[in-house]
């Protein structure tokens, strides 16, 4: 698969409070989370950038490692979003958070064609949208910077004032059937669920 001329920006700075544990490095058939993800988009990518609180920890990858940019607002993921974006040495990035370990590259590979003339493009699975799995043009950064200058920090408040691509369910499971693509890891069971879903073969312990 050639690779896609745009950035891809991995978020790893959340707190993990209901995990307890910084869930970048859970483990995953003995691979860190953030690891995982990064190998599935450095072959798809032309830069990856990581933005985390934790520059130090997160140095040992070949990625462009960065803080946030803009301080005065609680930490959010349109912080991220933000500095991912301002950073990119491309038109466009692919946003994904770090414990999303099963993103397919078909999926993300098709969404990439509308990334050029959309400010956004976002799958929506029924009512929700999936903000953290999608792409966004530099064109939605004025409105980025304006929403976190106000405190907005809900990443859908955005879609309204921007040109939304929707990649609509039907769609999305023409490339990912079981829309594992969006499997997030917040819970020690979504932690154990994702462990089986990794492995299926293999008995996981309670």
């Amino acid at each position: 698969m050639r690779k896609l001329p745009f950035s891809a920006v991995v978020l790893a700075g959340g707190d993990s409070k209901r995990m307890g544990t910084n869930k970048a490095f859970l483990k995953l058939e003995g691979r860190n989370l953030i690891d995982l993800v990064f190998e599935k988009l450095n072959g798809l990518f032309k830069e990856i950038i990581v933005v985390t609180d934790r520059v130090e920890e997160f140095s040992y990858l070949p990625a462009r490692v960065t803080t946030d940019l803009i301080d005065g607002c609680r930490k959010n993921a349109l912080r991220g979003i933000q500095a991912g974006l301002t950073l990119s040495s491309h038109s466009a990035c692919f946003v994904i958070a770090c414990d999303m370990p099963f993103p397919a590259l078909p999926l993300i590979n098709y969404m990439s064609r509308f990334a050029e003339d959309f400010d956004v493009v976002v799958p929506r699975i029924g009512s929700y949208y999936e903000p953290l799995f999608a792409f966004y043009n530099k064109t939605a950064l004025e409105t980025i910077n304006r929403q976190l200058a106000n405190n907005k920090l809900k990443i859908f408040d955005l879609y309204s004032e921007l040109c939304v691509k929707e990649i609509g369910e039907d769609t999305v499971r023409l490339f990912d059937p079981q829309a594992l693509s969006f499997y997030n890891i917040n819970t020690r069971e979504d932690y154990l669920k994702a462990k089986k879903i990794y492995n299926p073969q293999k008995r996981v312990p309670c």
